[in-house]
């Protein structure tokens, strides 16, 4: 985390975060920032003395980089020393605190007038650059909480949404049958013993199995797999330092050329178990919601959503965006993850007895083998 944690946006804010920083280093309540702008500080912005010490300690506070585009220089060093000697009462220790990166050459300045104002038998010098106060960030837990919390910084909630493979972007080529129907008349009496028959209700049936997206389909002596049908879900992965509590996952699919829909837990066409499902899709849109029966996602743990399947209504390539928004207790998030369909194209021409009339007309169904 330190590697990436983000630097206070001001220079106030800087000083803010060293004065609770060293206050809880030293143990020292009553640590104080020194005066206001614009008075002379004698090269300290902030003192106190720390439980168990006599002396007071000081800390010169300087917003470099993202501030001033500068880094701290050995004029600027030499300066606020001289100024931290004139302090009253005189320090034991002086700090400089920088959201300047490390320098080697820097650092070895201080070691070198650390050791001079020893021997004089003054206060002792120390350095430290964002990097070291990144680390004593992480190292004090009253700090890190305030600090994360006060800038928003999302590594206190974070949240890692992927699919399966940890990759925000999925490729299929699903196979369509491009098939091209011409229509016939049956012979108009074939059904008239069964008054309950109703051929065009049948049409439409047979027409959403060949279109609908699941990729597995049983029959009473047989199983169908669908190669037109795209599986994936969706995995959540807390990479935060704190549990996430009573969440739950929207997600809308940006396309309408998708047909969209759960994965069948079924294993036969007999399986008529009530199988609990954690994701499910909303009536007649490519809009769902993931909402695990575990409310809580510990940290380092993961959850992933049952398995989704989509099929493509068109031949032609397309990106699909997966928008999610992440709600729960303390902690909102968004994002898009990204799949990329390219169909393959098998064409077939074939002739179909009715008994009804109907246009001739192409048709994308799905590859049943």
């Amino acid at each position: 985390m330190k590697k990436t944690l983000r630097k206070p946006e001001n220079w106030q804010d800087f000083e803010s975060l060293c004065k609770k920083l060293w206050g809880e280093i030293w143990e020292c309540d009553e640590i104080k920032k020194n005066g206001r702008n614009g008075q002379n500080q004698n090269g300290v912005d902030i003192f106190g003395i720390p439980n168990h010490q006599q002396h007071y300690y000081g800390i010169q506070c300087k917003g470099k980089d993202d501030y001033s585009n500068a880094n701290l220089s050995i004029k600027e060093i030499d300066a606020e020393i001289e100024k931290a000697k004139n302090f009253k009462p005189s320090l034991k220790k002086f700090y400089f605190a920088t959201t300047a990166n490390k320098d080697s050459k820097i650092e070895e300045y201080i070691r070198i007038k650390d050791l001079e104002s020893r021997g004089l038998n003054l206060f002792e010098i120390h350095l430290f650059c964002w990097e070291d106060i990144a680390d004593l960030i992480e190292e004090n837990k009253k700090t890190f909480d305030w600090y994360v919390k006060s800038v928003n910084y999302k590594n206190l909630y974070s949240v890692k949404v992927s699919f399966g493979c940890d990759t925000d972007k999925l490729a299929f080529e699903p196979k369509l049958i491009k098939n091209n129907i011409s229509y016939e008349l049956a012979s108009p009496d074939r059904y008239s013993f069964d008054i309950s028959y109703s051929p065009e209700e049948n049409f439409q049936t047979r027409r959403e199995i060949d279109t609908e997206p699941q990729p597995v389909r049983y029959y009473i002596n047989s199983v169908g797999y669908n190669k037109s049908s795209c599986v994936f879900y969706i995995k959540l992965l807390n990479n935060g330092h704190t549990s996430i509590k009573n969440y739950k996952l929207y997600f809308q699919l940006l396309s309408d050329y998708i047909s969209c829909d759960t994965v069948d837990k079924n294993q036969s066409v007999y399986d008529i178990n009530p199988y609990t499902y954690n994701t499910k899709f909303y009536n007649n849109c490519n809009e769902g919601i993931f909402e695990p029966k575990q409310t809580i996602l510990v940290q380092t743990d993961s959850i992933k959503t049952d398995q989704i399947c989509i099929r493509p209504n068109i031949e032609e390539p397309q990106l699909i965006e997966i928008k999610w928004q992440l709600v729960s207790e303390d902690f909102n998030d968004g994002g898009s993850l990204f799949i990329e369909l390219n169909p393959r194209i098998i064409k077939r021409n074939t002739v179909e007895k009715l008994e009804f009339y109907r246009k001739n007309e192409t048709v994308l169904e799905n590859y049943i083998v």
